[in-house]
């Protein structure tokens, strides 16, 4: 019977103790949520704010140009178009007092006097360029030709040894054509002295390039050979 009894008293107080702490966990979490103020939002938004105006750009100030010295026509007076052709009439030939004009040289000039200015304008044909040094045979418009030809004579010594060979030469000769220096480029021993000592001797016809007398730098071969 005792238990019984303990047994109802237990059931009945479980059911209570339940809701009194729901009530107590409730209360915990509503309290605080109760302090807190949410901002009240504004009834309407502008559709637009107005902004501040764009300030003007600034005045760029350009300094005044002085004319250049002399008189210049009023501004009227230039053509606002340019033609594609210039009439003949405003071409006006230069004052010669000779229908024709003489053929002139390099370095010559020619003076006249240009209407409607008044100034004497010297016209100079620029004078051609001057080689500094001796100028290539393979450059010239025509290559000197041989007048004066020696023929080198054989080495006593070398026919003796049967020695035979071609000796390469580069010659400068002077404007005048005689052969001023000479070196040596492909040597063949007992042979060179007899190859130097003719080619000294020869002569060519004078060499110009552009319009002046130039040295000219060559190359020259002698071929011993001895006569079976």
């Amino acid at each position: 019977m005792e238990r019984q009894g303990l047994r109802s008293h237990l059931s009945g107080s479980v059911p209570i103790s339940i809701a009194v702490h729901l009530v107590v966990v409730t209360v915990l979490l509503l309290v605080p949520l109760s302090e807190i103020v949410l901002p009240v939002p504004s009834d309407r938004l502008p559709d637009f704010i107005r902004a501040a105006p764009t300030p003007p750009p600034p005045v760029v100030v350009h300094p005044a140009t002085r004319p250049p010295s002399g008189r210049l026509a009023p501004p009227s007076s230039f053509p606002t178009t340019v033609p594609n052709e210039i009439p003949p009439e405003s071409v006006t030939p230069l004052s010669t007092g000779d229908s024709t004009i003489p053929d002139l040289g390099a370095g010559q000039a020619v003076e006249g006097i240009v209407e409607g200015l008044g100034q004497t304008v010297v016209f100079a044909a620029p004078e051609p360029p001057k080689a500094s040094g001796p100028v290539r045979v393979a450059e010239l418009p025509m290559a000197p030709h041989k007048v004066v030809d020696v023929r080198p004579v054989y080495p006593e010594i070398a026919r003796a040894a049967r020695r035979e060979g071609t000796v390469i030469m580069e010659a400068v000769l002077d404007p005048t054509g005689s052969v001023t220096q000479l070196r040596i480029v492909r040597s063949v021993p007992l042979l060179d002295e007899a190859a130097l000592d003719a080619v000294r001797q020869w002569k060519y016809t004078p060499s110009v390039y552009l319009g002046h007398p130039v040295s000219v730098l060559m190359t020259i071969t002698i071929r011993f050979t001895l006569s079976q």
